[in-house]
């Protein structure tokens, strides 16, 4: 004789309906708390990169400067490259390969 009676299904049933429920009240609850932290990052973010609230064309110069004076040539390797600022993140890189001076 099966021990999973009819009562029994019909109970794990409505229990599955329940999680079910409880589930998608969950998710609606986790997707309003990201969209609460997403500008809590952000303003992080911000503090903590203030040198990514610049304009490019300034963070550029900067790069520029980091570089030796002429006539000495930049190496294309080494910590003193202009590689090694494509290296920091990904807005470093795109500045660094848009500023022509830099290679």
């Amino acid at each position: 004789m099966n021990d999973y009676s009819k009562a029994a299904r019909a109970a794990d049933r409505v229990r599955i309906v329940e999680l079910d429920a409880e589930i998608q009240e969950l998710q609606a609850r986790i997707r309003l708390l990201q969209l609460e932290r997403y500008p809590c990052q952000q303003r992080l973010d911000a503090h903590r990169y203030p040198v990514l609230a610049l304009p490019n064309e300034i963070v550029g110069e900067i790069f520029v400067h980091f570089l030796p004076l002429y006539p000495d040539t930049p190496p294309l390797t080494g910590i003193y490259s202009p590689t090694t600022l494509t290296h920091i993140c990904s807005q470093w890189r795109e500045i660094a390969l848009a500023t022509p001076k830099l290679w």
